[in-house]
């Protein structure tokens, strides 16, 4: 896109005089290290740090010019590698401008916009029904990006991102980048602080989810009426067709009766009064066979995964897919084969003799109760948790998890999550406030994360049921403003275990019994 063209409407003509009127720019950047040759370098003022800092950086890498974040407004030059001059241009006006060039940008030199787009929010359950979503449309021959907390790209080409919802410039730059590699639809998780931050400005969405609320992220939005008034914003533009919401949520009943939501709204859930509702279902130690009804016809069908929430998530992606009329209600129904569970998603490990692991992102309150109720239907003997909370984040929830382990769980090792810059030893005292002296389960404190797996692991049996929650998928634990190289998989490997697709294989190693070849499926 042509640099007049883009920024003629916000720069002063006394700047817009010292220009090259040909130059061309090939994308917007926020981030020095994504820049990339004839990109416009933005730098804006951060939390931490000023983008200002990193404009050599970025020149080296190929800005062909650079907008800054000021007071005041002015132009200046630096000379590249080339030799070429480099227009670094101050505007005082940028951070209320910044979303609008993006936009502009992208709906004028790409087609980041033509591709339908489903947003999903919610407390829990985000990154599973995105996936399952983009997985169902795979299977149906639509090609599906998606974009979360697990990474972005066309399924099922996903790689890492930094955020759950990343900031527009990066956003609108992965949309486009999707679309090019032939994305029709895009199943997009939709954060609340995304959506407080403006990070979605800009965007249509044709459906969006709402899955559920509890407690999270208070540190940042106060309490639970706030942060249901930030998820809320994402059903109100006029301009969203649908709205698949879950009955069983009491914000979900709350979304459901808001007259000022205009979108056709469509419930899902276990109530008698859900659109799409289970009518009879039954878990098994692999899957869950269910019956639902929909508006669009009854169906039965098997997904390889337990615990009630995950039916529920299933629920939503069948939601999403079924209002698009795209497919027919049958093959909506047999592309539910195709799905497989969230990495760091009740992902379970095995070791002959051991007792059986399931690592899960679980990390509110409520996630980790719903964790532990579907595992204690499960096992034999004792159910054993590991895990913390993480430092500079939401500490009401600290004492409330502790709370809900103490009440589910017959042993639990409180250890380190993501301490960040916060004291670890403060993080435990919050969340032992929250145990009661009567309850007669084992508690132990092991700081050391890897320490904490192998020692709780060493105190249980083969009819045992070991949770290790929090981190999930994550490769790394942050402590002191550093990540580093970490992950609960990578302990377990380290210690003998091996991946397996469900509890069952683990049930196999230890009782050496046949297995249903239906289950393992």
């Amino acid at each position: 896109m042509n640099l007049i063209q883009l920024l003629q409407a916000i720069l002063p003509a006394t700047i817009l005089s010292q220009l090259d009127h040909t130059l061309e720019i090939k994308g917007l950047v926020t981030d020095n290290r994504d820049v990339e040759d004839s990109d416009c370098f933005i730098a804006l003022a951060g939390i931490t740090h000023h983008g200002k800092q990193f404009i050599d950086d970025a020149v080296r890498r190929g800005a062909c010019v650079v907008l800054v974040e000021s007071d005041d407004d002015g132009i200046e030059f630096k000379v590249n590698q080339q030799k070429q001059k480099i227009p670094v241009i101050s505007l005082s006006n940028l951070k209320a401008n910044v979303n609008a060039l993006l936009i502009r940008f992208y709906d004028v030199s790409s087609s980041a916009f033509d591709m339908r787009l489903f947003g999903v929010t919610g407390t829990n359950g985000k990154s599973s029904i995105t996936r399952f979503v983009a997985q169902m449309s795979a299977d149906l021959g639509q090609s599906a990006g998606l974009m979360g907390t697990l990474g972005f790209g066309v399924w099922p080409d996903v790689i890492e991102s930094k955020n759950t919802t990343p900031e527009l410039a990066v956003l609108l730059r992965q949309f486009s980048a999707m679309q090019k590699a032939g994305a029709q639809v895009v199943a997009m998780e939709v954060s609340s602080h995304g959506i407080e931050q403006q990070r979605i400005e800009g965007l249509t969405f044709d459906s969006a989810v709402f899955a559920n609320l509890s407690q999270d992220h208070l540190d940042y939005h106060g309490d639970m009426e706030s942060y249901f008034a930030i998820k809320r914003k994402l059903f109100l533009p006029e301009s969203l067709q649908n709205a698949i919401i879950n009955i069983d949520d009491v914000y979900g009943q709350r979304l459901l009766a808001d007259d000022a939501i205009t979108a056709q709204k469509i419930s899902y859930g276990f109530s008698e009064q859900a659109d799409i509702r289970v009518v009879n279902w039954a878990m098994h130690a692999t899957s869950i066979d269910a019956d639902i009804v929909t508006p669009w016809g009854d169906a039965s069908f098997t997904i390889n995964m337990v615990g009630d929430f995950n039916l529920a998530n299933v629920l939503a992606a069948i939601g999403l897919l079924c209002v698009e009329n795209k497919f027919s209600f049958q093959e909506i129904i047999t592309s539910i084969q195709s799905i497989t569970p969230a990495p760091g998603r009740m992902q379970t490990y095995c070791k002959q003799g051991s007792v059986p692991v399931v690592v899960d992102f679980a990390h509110t309150p409520d996630a980790l109760e719903n964790v532990l109720s579907t595992l204690s239907k499960q096992v034999e003997g004792q159910l054993a948790v590991v895990f913390g909370c993480g430092g500079n984040r939401d500490a009401a929830k600290r004492p409330l998890m502790a709370s809900v382990a103490q009440n589910l769980a017959d042993v639990i090792c409180f250890t380190a999550d993501n301490p960040r810059d916060e004291n670890l030893e403060s993080i435990i005292n919050d969340m032992q406030a929250g145990l009661l002296v009567s309850n007669n389960a084992l508690v132990q404190v092991e700081h050391d994360r890897q320490q904490a797996i192998v020692q709780t692991i060493n105190i249980l049996t083969e009819n045992d049921i070991l949770l290790v929650a929090g981190k999930g998928h994550e490769q790394y634990q942050e402590i002191a403003g550093a990540k580093n190289t970490y992950s609960d998989e990578a302990v377990l490997f380290s210690l003998g275990y091996q991946d397996s697709s469900s509890l069952q294989d683990s049930l196999l190693l230890k009782n050496k019994t046949a297995l249903d070849k239906e289950a393992l499926l």
